[in-house]
């Protein structure tokens, strides 16, 4: 040949595959007429490659002598419809082919390898004989076969009807017989790789009936149709799952249809025909290659619209499936409502769809924060953006508060306090602002979220120690309550702060801290305040069990019940310093449901706000408009 064939093969065929040395050759008996097509695949076992050769036979035209100097020249095609390079897909795999056709009274054989000359030995036979052509593929490159699947029958077959599909139902539908045997001979079986002797057959009886509709889509072509040829049928066995579309007598693999998002009971099957895809693949016909005036994004829009509209049609529970979870999408993540994909094809892929709506959501976000001027459609944009990026913080609040329900009595003191307050944190200034989940503080009242330093246990141990009381008797013979601090300002400054102040207490009926909280959370906030002197103000807040006698001692002990879904005690108290202003320290008790319930009612509130204002402005004629001009993402782009 003309031309290196190594590099030649690197670099039209950059992932190729033993299949399609099937492929190419069924192609050019096809092309030659061949209406009986036989494939003998020997090996001497599964798991070696001697012995293993390939002879394909069929009763086409032949190498005459036009076809034979096609084969002499790469890079020169027959016509529109072939690439003049599948016979370099043979070589990648085999050494030698050895080509034997008889057309007419002529015989020609000749040896096709890396070092093919253009000759052959041609001569003439005493009397016609009945047209063959057979391949024999020998020298096999490589220590085994990859796959099984590449030779045996029953996989070969339907890999074979999946890639001339086109071809095949034409011929089916103009009524004209056709067959192709697929043999293999194994000297060594292997049950459990179901590897052994078998054999194969593809006739017009295997393949699907389908159904025919035309589409016209003036933004793909102002003339060319689209034909869609198509089935989907409720099978029980192997599922198929093709969607492609049709170039010059072979399908290009597109993915519009995941396999989860068709029923498992079903099989289906979407054949796209036009005039555009005349000769658009690349040179392995393995990728799609539109012409530059055809958007290959658009293309792949409509064929997911019209194919929706089939499955929908054909196949009512997907509908009813989708619409059940739009709707707990819209409840789960009302946030990301409007940014969902409106066309979906097949059974909705959940995390696909969540990954694309978050990445729209972003595209969105960033557009109004990238803005130069607010004119009235982005002012009306940029408050929807900010309703839903407070919705994403408001449903993780509900994650935060589905926790607490979730605490055991076991590991109760603890774990609320890290949801709280993390132990061992340490957050002042700005970082309260990037790490805004982290201040929890909104769980006893939302006012606390705008404080700006946290500390815990490992930055305030001198702090705990001094208001522990470690110097009293715990009856109980539990150890210190854990404290968790939130100040509004550094408390190491010299300007005045306020503190929030929490301690959460074992739940336990029998505690008898309990019944002695509110006189040493006043002990507490006296020795937090000598030790902080400028504190102005403190909160403190004790999380405890309040059981019916403890209840009883705060309303006779004047403690104020305040409205709650659980058991909350209030009084103001204030604290004297000798000579400064005395510190007003409101005290707080709270049972365990109350911080719970009373967070989830407020939490619950916001949220409902928000999901119905986001639906408003999703349904609004300008989010409409916005939609209609997002451009398709990535994830509806064709993979072959």
């Amino acid at each position: 040949m003309d031309i290196e064939t190594s590099n030649a093969i690197r670099h039209f065929f950059p992932n190729p595959s033993l299949v399609q040395v099937y492929f190419e050759a069924v192609a050019n008996s096809l092309d030659a007429g061949a209406t009986e097509i036989d494939i003998a695949i020997t090996t001497l076992g599964s798991t070696t490659k001697k012995g293993f050769d390939i002879t394909i036979t069929d009763n086409g035209s032949g190498f005459t002598d036009e076809s034979f100097a096609r084969i002499q020249k790469l890079l020169k095609p027959q016509d529109a419809f072939h690439k003049g390079l599948g016979r370099l897909v043979y070589i990648n795999y085999f050494s030698t082919v050895n080509i034997t056709s008889i057309f007419g009274q002529n015989e020609r054989k000749f040896v096709f390898s890396s070092t093919f000359d253009g000759k052959s030995d041609l001569r003439k036979l005493d009397e016609p004989a009945p047209r063959k052509t057979a391949l024999h593929f020998t020298g096999f490159i490589g220590d085994r076969v990859k796959s099984l699947d590449d030779i045996k029958p029953e996989p070969l077959k339907e890999r074979l009807i999946e890639q001339f599909l086109p071809y095949f139902y034409r011929l089916k539908r103009e009524q004209k017989k056709f067959r192709i045997t697929i043999d293999l001979q194994t000297q060594e079986s292997n049950a459990a790789k179901d590897f052994f002797s078998n054999a194969a057959s593809i006739t017009p009886a295997d393949l699907p009936d389908l159904k025919t509709i035309q589409i016209k889509e003036t933004s793909i072509s102002a003339f060319d149709n689209i034909t869609i040829n198509y089935a989907v049928v409720a099978e029980t066995g192997t599922k198929k799952n093709l969607t492609a579309v049709c170039v010059d007598d072979r399908t290009i693999a597109i993915n519009l249809l995941p396999p989860a998002s068709i029923p498992i009971d079903h099989s289906v099957i979407f054949l796209f025909e036009s005039p555009l895809f005349k000769g658009s693949t690349d040179s392995a016909r393995q990728k799609l290659v539109l012409p530059d005036d055809i958007s290959q994004n658009d293309l792949i829009r409509v064929l997911r619209r019209e194919t929706s509209k089939i499955l929908n049609s054909e196949l009512p529970e997907i509908n009813k499936k989708n619409e059940e979870t739009k709707k707990k999408f819209e409840e789960k993540f009302p946030h990301l409502s409007g940014y969902f994909e409106e066309t979906s094809v097949g059974i909705i892929n959940k995390d696909e769809a969540l990954d694309i709506a978050q990445r729209n959501f972003f595209k969105a976000q960033k557009e109004i924060l990238e803005s130069d001027t607010l004119d009235d459609r982005t002012y009306e944009k940029s408050l929807d953006i900010s309703s839903r990026t407070l919705t994403q913080y408001v449903l993780y609040r509900e994650l935060i508060i589905k926790r607490l329900r979730e605490i055991s009595d076991v590991d109760l003191e603890a774990k609320v306090h890290d949801l709280i307050v993390p132990r061992g944190s340490l957050l002042c200034g700005n970082e309260i602002i990037d790490s805004l989940h982290s201040n929890n503080a909104w769980l006893l009242d939302d006012k606390f979220m705008s404080f700006r330093t946290i500390l815990s246990e490992s930055e305030m141990k001198n702090v705990v120690a001094a208001i522990t009381l470690s110097s009293q008797g715990n009856e109980a013979g539990d150890t210190r309550p854990d404290i968790s601090m939130i100040f509004s300002a550094d408390p190491k400054s010299v300007g005045k702060v306020d503190v929030v102040i929490v301690e959460v207490k074992r739940k336990r009926d029998s505690d008898k801290e309990n019944t002695f909280a509110a006189v040493q959370l006043l002990q507490r906030a006296r020795k937090l305040i000598d030790f902080c002197s400028n504190i102005q103000r403190a909160w403190y807040f004790g999380i405890i069990k309040i059981n019916d006698e403890l209840e009883q001692y705060l309303r006779d002990d004047a403690w104020t019940p305040l409205y709650s879904k659980g058991k909350v005690f209030y009084r103001e108290r204030t604290l004297e310093r000798p000579g400064k202003p005395p510190v007003p320290v409101p005290l707080c008790l709270l049972s365990f449901d109350a911080v719970i319930d009373d967070a989830a009612a407020r939490n619950h509130t916001f949220l409902e706000i928000l999901r119905s204002e986001i639906k408003r402005t999703t349904t609004s004629p300008s989010a409409e408009e916005d939609r209609n001009n997002q451009s398709p993402t990535a994830a509806t782009s064709p993979h072959p």
